[in-house]
């Protein structure tokens, strides 16, 4: 691995080192080893007995495991989602069974199709769940749950990868960012639909109260790198990062999660390019709340170059230091899982590999056992697994 050495806002100098894997302790927990394609995790709860739960989808499966015997029960198969590709749970009517919507049909080389639904709970948690279509979305990508308009009701960020016209090598028709609001509905059987804006090759999104408030804001990944949208109260968008220059599609970031330090600056963690092989940081170093900077966050720092297709990304401070660590994976050719804790006294960012037996397609975190600190889970793809990581407090 290379090393880069940047000079950045905190007036420190971060460069990229490595360490053994002892040097982190942490319990692993394999919660599905046969899971075949899987490609998404969430860690929401699904029943309301106030403990996350895991929620997994690939290979046209949707499933969920029951915190804490991690019981695995069947959402939906290849009969109700072929092509499954996101899922997103929140419990929408608060009667404590969360809902979850499932996008499904998506096909690299069909980019017009793509269909979006809901999914909702039986009577018992062994009952089949009722599908509830919602609209037909091509070349749907990317589902999040996010309060857009602050008012308590959740929205539906809806994310295509490209547009319905994108062919390779450069998939230039862009994707249309999309909200599916049941703002005149409480019961959430109607939706509207609200194309919020347009952007080459969206890869990933995150929904996050980026200024601190109620209301949730929208980060892109894609082609043109980082950008935050500001939805319904006027709609617009910022850039933050421009990712990495190169040749369409391989270029910008891939991943993209806001974290945070303890000094109260915040920085945005990404995987450059499209399924790329770098991890990079781009500090924030200017008030960007109502900036129209595009170098708010930056320069770009990267931390690893040594990624094979690059999936999966995660930040959380996981040793109580008030600085976010960062969480990465890919799924090629040495497959692994890493986090990026941030030494100050080293000034530097430091890569410990956590598991090599995960190829690694995405990361998501909670604290799953209630002890205070965020636990984080894997899914890999070719690994067929489904694989937790608890770091016991310090």
């Amino acid at each position: 691995m290379s090393v880069r050495i940047l000079r950045v806002s905190l007036g420190l100098v971060l460069s990229a080192c490595c360490v053994p894997t002892s040097a982190l302790a942490q319990e692993r927990t394999v919660i599905d080893a046969n899971f075949p394609g899987a490609y998404q995790v969430e860690v929401q709860d699904v029943n309301g007995d106030n403990r996350p739960d895991v929620i997994a989808v690939g290979g046209s499966t949707c499933a969920w495991y029951e915190n804490p015997t991690w019981k695995k029960r069947i959402v939906s198969t290849g009969k109700q989602t072929p092509g499954i590709i996101s899922s997103a749970t929140a419990d929408l009517d608060g009667d404590g069974k969360a809902e979850i919507a499932i996008a499904y049909e998506f096909a690299m080389n069909r980019p017009a199709t793509g269909k979006l639904l809901l999914a909702r709970q039986g009577a018992g948690p062994d009952d089949p769940w009722n599908f509830e279509p919602i609209a037909d979305v091509p070349s749907i990508h990317r589902l999040r749950w996010g309060d857009l308009e602050g008012d308590g009701r959740l929205d539906l960020v809806v994310a295509p990868i490209f547009g319905r016209d994108a062919r390779p090598p450069d998939f230039t028709d862009p994707a249309r960012l999309q909200v599916f609001s049941t703002r005149q509905d409480p019961d959430h059987r109607k939706w509207a639909s609200t194309v919020v804006g347009t952007r080459p090759v969206i890869h990933a999104i995150e929904v996050t109260a980026f200024d601190g408030g109620r209301r949730s804001q929208v980060l892109t990944a894609s082609n043109l790198g980082v950008d935050r949208f500001l939805l319904f109260k006027g709609v617009g968008s910022v850039p933050l990062s421009p990712g990495l220059p190169g040749q369409a599609p391989k270029r910008g970031s891939s991943e993209v999660h806001l974290g945070r330090l303890a000094d109260g600056k915040r920085f945005v963690a990404t995987v450059e390019p499209w399924h790329g092989s770098e991890v990079v940081v781009a500090l924030e170093r200017a008030t960007t709340s109502n900036s129209t900077d595009a170098t708010a966050f930056g320069p770009r720092l990267v931390i690893d170059d040594t990624l094979a297709d690059g999936h999966a990304l995660w930040v959380a401070d996981i040793d109580g230091d008030r600085n976010d660590e960062i969480f990465a994976g890919h799924r090629g050719k040495d497959h692994r899982v890493s986090m990026y804790r941030l030494d100050h006294a080293r000034r530097s960012w430091t890569r410990t590999v956590i598991d090599r037996e995960v190829a690694a397609q995405d990361l998501r975190g909670a604290d799953v056992d209630g002890d205070g600190t965020p636990d984080v889970v894997a899914v890999g793809g070719a690994t067929h697994n489904v694989v937790l990581y608890r770091f016991p407090r310090r």
